[in-house]
């Protein structure tokens, strides 16, 4: 009896193990796309957008010859997506990758491979299928779960060592195509000769024109490929997952792009994505403008590690310029230096622009505002240039300092005497507003400071890392100056139809920290629209 146990118990052991070592492949790289159906519709809607309706009707009518009723396109099936993966190892090369095509009758594909590819399988090993191909010799096959399984070797499509469609497919995250890389299932050993790898190039390009570089110019850029050097090997470490996926939605009119980078929780990347998350920017705020025709910001800075460096740098280089300026120039460049060298040094970019309009008349304001250190000594610097300097350049430009007190800013007018035609048409004005204070600097080209006297009562705004928004409609006259008010109009109406277009001719871009490190970039579809009229009407 206490035979038959310990038996049994064994047993279990032996199976828990096997189907343990032979269970489901973890892929390292997951590749997805639509349904056939909804790529069809997703391209006619894109085709349509691009004016080649043609091409999208054709690709359905073909679609619609090759199906039949119950067997799908030649056997594929046309409702259910469409997949593969790689579970990448050591040796790349015999790394196994799977693809996986979605079967609605498994004698009509075959059919199909024969009658249009002259293919016909052969029996494999392991009850797969094998087939001759040109260049990589053989593929083999395996249909299981509604889905062809697909491989170069027969070993990776063991049915218990295969991914379930079902899971696989399971969470629909709405994109069209979509790519995940799992940093942490690359082998260890493989991440450690790609960065090898890197690091080779990167050192390979350090050493390009270093016989013509001055000491300080080679500490600059030694501590910038240190830092490219650090990141990716942080990658390599505290990397957890990597994804990009394309969204086109008919719905909303939006055509997207997403790149999301997902840390191991607790490590230093996830820690900096966090703080990246959590950035305010008095600049973005000031140049905030619910008119705007196209913004951006940028708000970014070396690491609290490299400061020091950075800074030593920055110093070796500044103290370079001094060296070589002409003996007569020494006391100015000396005074700029102190006036600039605390902001330069620090080791921050926060700034932010903004162009308004076009107004009834046509034409433009630009505002933009950026961060500084010690802004009262850039003020001073400036104030003493003019002062000692006004005689040449009288004819010129005109200074009018301290017009206005705004908070914590002083207000200051420039008037340009002499300016170009093309500048003054596109602002409508020979004036610039300058305004300072000890951590600010704006400025704005405007007729009469109304935007940026605005601007410098508002507080901080909570920003991406980098984002930048434009709207096509209000772009245009600027970009295409030559375009006729009728056939303006008549490209408006045509892409946007009669209304506003406020909202329907966006395209912006971001870079936002937070759980996770996310690349956006988003357009309209009704732009597009408006961008392929413009091609055909510039054709004409």
């Amino acid at each position: 009896m206490r035979f038959r146990w310990l038996a049994a118990f064994a047993a279990a052991l032996f199976s828990s193990g096997l189907a343990s070592a032979q269970k489901a492949t973890e892929p390292t790289v997951e590749i997805r796309l639509r349904s056939v159906n909804d790529l069809v519709d997703k391209f006619e809607y894109l085709a349509g957008l691009a004016g080649k309706e043609d091409a999208a009707k054709q690709g359905r009518e073909l679609i619609k010859a090759l199906s039949a009723d119950g067997k799908g396109i030649e056997g594929i099936d046309p409702k259910q997506p469409i997949g593969a993966y790689a579970a990448l190892e050591k040796d790349v090369a015999t790394s196994p990758f799977v693809l996986l095509l979605p079967i609605a009758d498994q004698d009509q594909f075959l059919k199909a491979l024969k009658t249009r590819l002259d293919v016909t399988p052969e029996k494999g090993d392991d009850g797969t299928l094998k087939v001759a191909v040109p260049l990589i010799n053989e593929l083999h096959l395996r249909f299981a779960n509604g889905y062809l399984f697909v491989s170069q070797k027969a070993k990776d499509l063991d049915p218990k060592g295969l991914v379930s469609p079902k899971a696989y497919f399971a969470k629909d995250d709405g994109s069209v195509a979509s790519v995940i890389v799992h940093i942490d299932r690359i082998p260890a050993d493989l991440r450690t000769f790609l960065f090898g790898q890197f690091e080779l190039g990167v050192n390979e390009e350090r050493k390009k024109n270093a016989d013509n570089e001055t000491a300080a110019e080679k500490q600059l850029k030694n501590l910038l490929f240190d830092s490219i050097l650090s990141g990716v090997k942080g990658l390599t470490e505290d990397g957890e997952r990597l994804s990009v996926r394309l969204f086109a939605d008919a719905k909303t009119d939006d055509i997207s792009a997403e790149v999301t980078l997902t840390a191991k929780g607790g490590s230093a990347m996830a820690k900096n994505f966090t703080a990246l998350g959590s950035k305010t920017s008095l600049p973005a705020g000031i140049v905030a403008s619910a008119d705007a025709a196209a913004r951006g910001n940028v708000k970014v800075g070396v690491t609290d590690g490299s400061k020091k460096e950075f800074a030593a740098a920055v110093d070796a280089l500044l103290a370079d310029g001094l060296k070589n300026a002409p003996e007569d120039q020494k006391d100015v460049v000396k005074a700029l230096i102190a006036a600039v060298g605390p902001t330069l040094k620090a080791g921050e970019l926060d700034a932010a622009v903004s162009l308004i309009g076009p107004n009834a008349k046509g034409t433009y304001q630009l505002i933009g505002a950026g961060a500084v250190k010690d802004g009262k000594e850039i003020e001073k610097f400036v104030k003493k240039v003019v002062e000692d300097y006004g005689a040449f350049i009288g004819d010129f430009v005109e200074f009018k300092f301290d017009v206005e007190k705004i908070g914590d800013f002083a207000l200051h007018q420039i008037n340009l005497k002499q300016v170009d035609d093309k500048l003054e048409k596109l602002f409508g004005t020979k004036t610039i507003w300058l305004a300072t204070s000890d951590k600010t600097i704006a400025v704005s080209i405007e007729a009469d400071g109304a935007a940026i006297r605005k601007g410098l009562k508002a507080k901080a705004v909570p920003v991406a890392v980098v984002s930048s928004e434009s709207a096509l409609a209000k772009l245009l006259p600027l970009a295409q100056p030559d375009l006729k008010a009728d056939e303006l109009k008549a490209l408006l109406k045509d892409a946007f139809g009669d209304g506003s277009t406020s909202g329907k001719d966006t395209a912006t871009f971001s870079v936002e920290g937070g759980s996770q490190l996310t690349v956006k970039f988003k357009v309209k579809g009704k732009a597009i629209r408006a961008g392929a009229a413009l091609g055909t009407l510039k054709g004409k």
